[in-house]
């Protein structure tokens, strides 16, 4: 379809000749003044979405370097935080990646096995040892970089020289230090493992010549040392369980009051152990056992040679004897069975370890509460307010009771309200606040816009409906010109009727239309079937 310009034109012209100038005016400057501000909101938050990370945790050096090449190359950029951040547009990130890169931006201060890739004329050899060193010291610091909680690693590493007078060699020794992101430590196997990477690593270095040190001058191979290495491990792992059990216990009843992340605990046990060895010899009457058994049997079959006797005692030789032969027949057997009986017994051997705690020490850190205050000039900055002395000592009480405090065995409690998180300045608070404020008139202006264009289309439809009406009217008064007093009289009725359509002050629009509809029901149903016509055309 197409625009009429005219039509367009003539109604505004109506527009403006039928209300009143001033509302008019209004009207045109609030829906002018709302489409700038929505325009500029839009805009405003579409240019912050233009901009990414370029690069984070940068060195001064390599932030001077980046910022010049940006100049020269006439790449808008945003500075953030310290000066380590740098921002970008975003569909420009990767190819200024790509460029910098390309000229050794930002550079690694770790020199690894690359120093070698060109090689230099005339180098002599403590030049090659030297560079060497440094090599090695530079894989090593990126490998420990690795680890998640090492923002920056430093390795250093002195090597004895090689001396045929000497009569002591002296040892190769290393030092590393590493600087830790915000909130994290390392572990001890963490730092076992950074001694034995490094020692490993060098020539003749042993592991107790390796120092390691962090940010905060902290000696952390001392930690690991002073651990004692001819300890069991059936012992240290009683003392961990035990640990661990404490710490658990009580994060999780203080975590329900204060909140999980309001809570650190941490606990020692000195535990005493001891090795049990136990013996047990039983006896059982009841039970005889056979220890050993002896049978013997004899079998004898044969003649023997009869012994000749005294003259005189023919009545002493047996009647079996062979008086030709003289000789004595013989058939004996003899049997001999021995048994030796036992008590049953038995023997239990028991070897078990038994511990006892000697002692407990339990630390606890509490954050404390955060109040938000709003000065005259609307800055807000957050106050901290530790906990009173009767919380920490109903706190402490609380410890006690679940570890089962024992003064005597010198059992320590001691629980401190500290602030877990900086209070942040003024700007970075307020900056949620101004973005929800901006939120809020966002909402506020496209609920006024609706507002207007909902008024301003209701005025259009509310004139276009009164025309209607009187064109109805009119045709109304023409067909009832001849249907007398009465019909006149109820037409007027209905024509007053639609005049105060939109006018609430009045008579209400259903009790008007049931008078008519009893006096004319006929005319009534006339011009209800004109209007639907009319519309339907």
């Amino acid at each position: 379809m197409a625009l009429d310009f005219t039509t367009l034109q003539t109604k505004a012209k109506e527009l403006f000749e039928n209300q009143n100038f001033l509302k008019t005016l209004f009207l045109a400057l609030s829906v002018i003044a709302i489409i700038i501000l929505l325009s500029a909101l839009l805009f405003r938050d579409i240019s912050k979405e233009r901009y990414g990370v370029l690069y984070t945790n940068l060195s001064p050096d390599d932030a001077g370097k980046i910022l010049s090449e940006l100049q020269q190359e006439n790449i808008p950029y945003e500075v953030k935080g310290d000066g380590s951040i740098i921002l970008v547009p975003k569909d420009k990130i990767y190819d200024i990646r790509l460029k910098l890169a390309a000229k050794g931006i930002p550079s690694s201060h770790d020199v690894g096995f690359e120093i070698f890739n060109e090689p230099k004329m005339g180098a002599t050899h403590f030049q090659e040892n030297i560079n060497y060193i440094r090599a090695i010291e530079g894989e090593l610091a990126r490998t420990i970089k690795k680890i998640d909680a090492i923002k920056e690693a430093k390795v250093n590493i002195a090597l004895p020289q090689d001396s045929i007078f000497a009569r002591e060699e002296d040892e190769a020794k290393a030092s590393v230090i590493v600087s830790l992101w915000p909130g994290k430590d390392l572990s001890k196997e963490q730092v076992k493992a950074i001694i034995f990477l490094v020692s490993h690593a060098v020539a003749k270095l042993k592991p107790q010549n390796v120092t390691v040190v962090d940010n905060q001058g902290r000696v952390l191979s001392d930690l690991v040392a002073n651990e004692k290495q001819d300890e069991p491990s059936d012992i240290v792992n009683i003392k961990r369980k035990i640990k661990r059990e404490i710490e658990k216990s009580i994060q999780s009843m203080l975590a329900r009051a204060l909140g999980a992340q309001k809570v650190v605990v941490r606990a020692s046990v000195d535990v005493e152990t001891s090795k049990v060895n136990k013996k047990d010899e039983i006896y059982d009457p009841d039970k005889v056992a056979i220890v050993s058994e002896r049978k013997i049997q004899e079998k004898t079959k044969g003649f023997e040679k009869q012994k000749v006797g005294a003259p005189g005692t023919p009545t002493n030789v047996p009647a079996t004897i062979n008086r030709k032969n003289n000789n004595l027949l013989l058939d004996k057997n003899k049997k001999d069975v021995t048994t030796n009986y036992d008590v049953t017994k038995s023997y239990i051997v028991t070897k078990k370890n038994v511990f006892k705690v000697k002692k407990i020490s339990v630390g606890v850190l509490v954050d404390g509460k955060y109040i938000k205050k709003i000065d005259k000039n609307g800055t807000v900055t957050v106050e901290y307010v530790p906990r009173s002395k009767e919380e920490l000592a109903a706190y402490e009480r609380l410890i006690k009771s679940a570890i089962g405090f024992d003064e005597q065995r010198g059992d320590k409690v001691t629980v401190v309200s500290v602030p877990f998180e900086t209070t942040k300045p003024a700007e970075s608070v307020a900056a949620p606040q101004e973005k929800t404020m901006q939120i809020y008139l966002l909402i506020g202006a496209i609920v006024l816009m609706v507002l207007i264009l909902f008024g301003l289309v209701a005025t259009l439809l509310m004139k276009r409906r009164r025309a209607k009406l009187q064109e109805l009217e009119a045709k109304q008064v023409e067909a009832l010109q001849g249907a007398g007093a009465q019909a006149a009289e109820a037409a007027a009725a209905l024509h007053a009727k639609e005049e105060d359509i939109f006018n609430f002050e009045k008579e209400p629009l259903y009790t008007r239309i049931l008078e008519v509809a009893e006096e004319n029901p006929d005319i009534l149903a006339d011009m209800i079937s004109k209007w639907i016509k009319e519309e339907s055309k």
